[in-house]
């Protein structure tokens, strides 16, 4: 019977190691590379690809609205197919959009701070237009913001759009035990407000005689930091299979979020063999609110973060920025800058993280592709290169 014992042990340790150095052995790697052929400059939240409604098909596209005023589309060998131009929809409403390609004939724009909707189609006529604020009750038109990331298609799932709330600073309602000539006494007003605040807006059905709004999930920051600190940030949030993944350079981990309630269904915690991943925001003192304003915009741009998230049906991708740990009087030009992928199957669990090069592929670029995950490289000539990564 011992002896059955020990080979018994023996075979589970055999086994167990055979399945660790199967996992070990997984990497991210370089499988292509896509050319695209433009001659415009963009910045990362004005490129991605889309799948069309109706071919079913893969497309890319590159947007410059300051300049260029219009938007090319190349197939997924890197060929050129169309060129949308905007310039009506700029001239109307300025440059602060985000763009969402729906189909080839269906283009999304959304304001940055006028709550303003537009739809054109590929013939650049607009078509579809709504001011959110006007669906909203009237007392609180005018008192939010609604934003959303870059290059997450409006966290759109084809029927409903998840925007982020911003209370308007100037809009904050007044609590008659403040003095709001006090700038610092304002700022701790209007935190502990935004702090108490709906995280999300969804308009569902937004192209119908049904649409409808729901704000949602007034505690995320409740489980980040207390209520008087300065947690201020960019929407930091995607959409992947009906959830919500909610993150913050404030925490070091991913929240995922029921998009129909808003209930917090699950929390990840990240841990980088890199990196540290985000910052405890800062507790504002009254007397000293604006100085540690100052200095927590300083240490945010130093921390490691997370950058974005992405999905491929089997595994997650978490791209990490990482922190500054170089003195602050060496040349930007000269630091050894790096950021990393983690890698985590769809159950959450751990599986390797994967070091790239920032001078190599610029990691505010990355999009997940129906051939992977794919980064811009930053030495390119005569138009964009980016690289798809799979992993084995």
């Amino acid at each position: 019977m011992k002896n059955l014992l020990i080979i018994i042990a023996l075979l589970v340790f055999m086994l167990t190691s055979c399945g660790l150095e199967k996992k070990n052995d997984l990497r991210l790697k370089a499988v292509e590379d896509i050319h695209f052929k433009t001659k415009m400059a963009f910045a990362p939240a004005d490129a991605g690809s889309f799948i069309d409604l109706v071919s079913s098909k893969e497309y890319f596209y590159f947007c410059n609205k300051p300049t260029d005023h219009r938007i090319e589309i190349f197939d997924e060998k890197g060929s050129f197919i169309n060129a949308v131009d905007i310039q009506e929809v700029v001239e109307q409403f300025g440059e602060a959009l985000l763009i969402t390609i729906v189909s080839m004939d269906t283009i999304l724009f959304s304001s940055f701070y006028t709550n303003e909707l537009i739809a054109i189609n590929s013939n650049s006529e607009i078509w579809f237009y709504l001011n959110i604020d006007s669906i909203l009750p009237e007392e609180i038109q005018g008192k939010h913001e609604f934003m959303a990331p870059p290059q997450t298609s409006f966290c759109c799932n084809r029927e409903a759009l998840y925007y982020r709330v911003f209370p308007r600073f100037n809009n904050l309602v007044k609590i008659d035990s403040i003095n709001m000539n006090c700038i610092d006494d304002y700022n701790l007003a209007f935190y502990k407000y935004f702090y108490n605040s709906p995280y999300f807006l969804k308009l569902s059905n937004y192209f119908s005689d049904t649409l409808s709004f729901e704000f949602g999930l007034n505690d995320i920051y409740h489980q980040i930091c207390v209520e008087n600190s300065n947690f201020a940030e960019g929407p930091t949030y995607t959409y992947i299979n009906d959830k919500l993944i909610f993150y913050s350079m404030f925490s070091n981990s991913l929240f995922i979020i029921n998009s129909d309630n808003f209930e917090i269904e699950k929390k990840i915690v990240l841990n980088s063999k890199y990196t540290n991943i985000g910052h405890p925001a800062i507790t504002l003192t009254k007397g000293k609110v604006m100085e540690q304003m100052r200095e927590s915009e300083k240490t945010m741009e130093k921390t490691g973060k997370i950058l974005r998230v992405f999905y491929d049906n089997s595994y997650f991708y978490i791209i990490l920025k990482h922190q500054d740990l170089l003195p602050a009087n060496l040349n930007k030009s000269k630091y050894l800058s790096f950021f990393s992928v983690i890698v985590l199957n769809d159950d959450f669990v751990f599986v390797d993280e994967f070091l790239f090069d920032a001078k190599e592929y610029d990691q505010y670029s990355g999009m997940m592709t129906q051939k992977g995950l794919a980064f811009q490289k930053t030495n390119t000539q005569d138009g964009k290169t980016y690289t798809i990564f799979n992993l084995f």
